[in-house]
């Protein structure tokens, strides 16, 4: 059997994926697409407190 990895608030501990949204991180782009627009790194956001969380988030 599989084992998911489910994303937590580290501030509030939230885990519920409906109230956890992903924002892009304007600060990395990963690439551009073939139109010339840039592709973000994605962090997750917690619809409780409002904490911001993820690799390389400050």
């Amino acid at each position: 059997m599989t084992e998911w990895k489910r994303n937590k608030c580290p501030k509030c501990g939230e885990e519920n994926p409906k109230k956890l949204h992903e924002v892009p991180d304007k600060n990395q782009v990963l690439y551009y697409s073939m139109q010339g627009n840039p592709v973000y790194k994605k962090l997750m956001k917690c619809g409780v407190c409002g904490e911001i969380f993820g690799n390389g988030a400050t």
